[in-house]
């Protein structure tokens, strides 16, 4: 696995829509700046129920909440669901799926062990894998010192992964272009990772944006502990996508 330092923490996007077209050069397909207040229901579905292969991880719509223009994915003990840790996370399936194309999402996390983020794309057919993820923050660790970004492959799950350093606490544009046998990572509007490989798929995904708490005696996706925060958010103030060139 390659470690990049991040080189320019904390560039700032004066104007998001056009930061988004320069990076991206081809048609825009999407922009979501989170507005008003309530999710955009032709665009994203909130997730709901156990995640797969994650026993003590649970999703509820009700922990997706669009409040003064930035999407929260919100974990927390949610008394309602036997006070049990709760995430939230939206796929676009409904609005948007499509091969190819560059994907740059603004956000932010929490520090907090035992709860994951993810900036991903996920197939439209229903295979797994192949699975792009854009930028993952795992639970193993409290701060959000490093992103990883990871192409999963074949039937045995090989992957291709890189990870860059910084401090994802703070407000960060990730993305990823996405073109034939090829993935160029991109952190405030700079690469800073390509992957060439025949594995790159060639289908059409969604883009998927969650939060996950872990489950106890898993290793690498731990559960919430004594020094979790109560509140651990994954936030977003834009997304943007093009098609290909």
């Amino acid at each position: 696995m390659a470690v990049v330092a991040l080189v320019a923490a904390g560039w700032a996007v004066a104007n998001e829509q056009a930061a988004h077209s320069r990076a991206a050069g081809g048609r825009r397909v999407l922009f979501d700046g989170f507005g008003g207040d309530r999710l955009n229901p032709r665009i994203w579905t909130p997730y709901t129920g156990r995640p797969g292969g994650d026993p003590g991880g649970w999703w509820e719509p009700s922990h997706v909440v669009v409040r003064n223009g930035v999407l929260n994915l919100e974990t927390y003990r949610d008394p309602r669901l036997g006070d049990r840790w709760v995430s939230g996370g939206v796929s676009s399936a409904r609005g948007l799926e499509q091969r190819y194309g560059t994907y740059l999402v603004r956000f932010r996390m929490d520090a907090g062990k035992g709860v994951a983020g993810v900036l991903l794309l996920w197939p439209h057919a229903p295979h797994w894998p192949p699975e792009i993820d854009v930028a993952e923050t795992g639970g193993d660790r409290a701060d959000r010192s490093d992103m990883t970004a990871t192409l999963h492959y074949g039937p045995g799950d090989q992957t291709i992964a890189r990870t860059v350093r910084g401090d994802f606490s703070r407000w960060h544009v990730m993305g990823v272009r996405w073109t034939p046998r090829r993935l160029v990572y991109t952190l405030d509007g700079r690469p800073w990772a390509t992957v060439r490989s025949r594995h790159v798929p060639a289908e059409r995904m969604e883009l998927d944006l969650q939060a996950q708490a872990g489950t106890c005696g898993d290793r690498y996706a731990p559960c919430p502990d004594a020094t979790t925060p109560a509140r651990v958010d994954l936030q977003v103030d834009w997304v943007a996508v093009s098609a290909r060139p």
